[in-house]
């Protein structure tokens, strides 16, 4: 995902060193966002009046985006803090409060609490599909912000596992 994005030199070192087995999913620790939201697993959003509720069925992943403005706690998590707003059909999110994360900006480049994440979910016309765009910065690990744009099929019957992480699962194939 990272090859070709301008890193800068921690980490162009940070991703010279990448081991498959140490990424944090052997820990139920799922990659961070955005990569997060490209996984091929289901995902569910859900709008209510104060918050939407993005549930990625990978690892117990929950993000959820405050409509009415309210600030970060003073503790930053893996997946931050989110804050939308409506611009006319498109929610638009920005994400600060990150921890510093080993797979926070794709299996091969980490994060650092300075990420910073502007997202844009579009509504196709006929409802069927959303596109997902945005862009990510991230002064420690990128030279210049990344952008992206992916697209989402509705499938309303894509169920989700509702199966936990199980760290024996995790790491059944990390042995030696």
């Amino acid at each position: 995902l990272a090859r070709g994005w301008a890193v800068t030199d921690k980490g162009r070192a940070a991703m010279g060193v990448v081991d498959p087995k140490a990424t944090t999913q052997k820990d139920c620790v799922p990659i961070g966002a955005p990569a997060l939201m490209f996984y091929p697993v289901a995902t569910t959003i859900k709008a209510e009046k104060d918050r939407v509720v993005i549930d990625v069925d990978w690892m117990d992943s929950e993000r959820v985006v405050y409509l009415d403005g309210r600030k970060a706690p003073a503790q930053a998590t893996m997946l931050g803090h989110s804050v939308g707003r409506w611009e006319g059909k498109t929610l638009v999110v920005e994400t600060t409060n990150f921890k510093e994360h080993a797979n926070g900006l794709s299996t091969s480049l980490p994060s650092s609490t300075q990420k910073k994440l502007i997202e844009r979910f579009a509504l196709s016309p006929d409802g069927k599909s959303l596109t997902y765009s945005g862009t990510v910065e991230d002064p420690v690990y990128l030279t210049k912000p990344i952008d992206w744009t992916g697209k989402w099929e509705y499938r309303p019957g894509m169920p989700h596992s509702n199966q936990n992480c199980d760290l024996e699962v995790a790491r059944r194939f990390l042995t030696d």
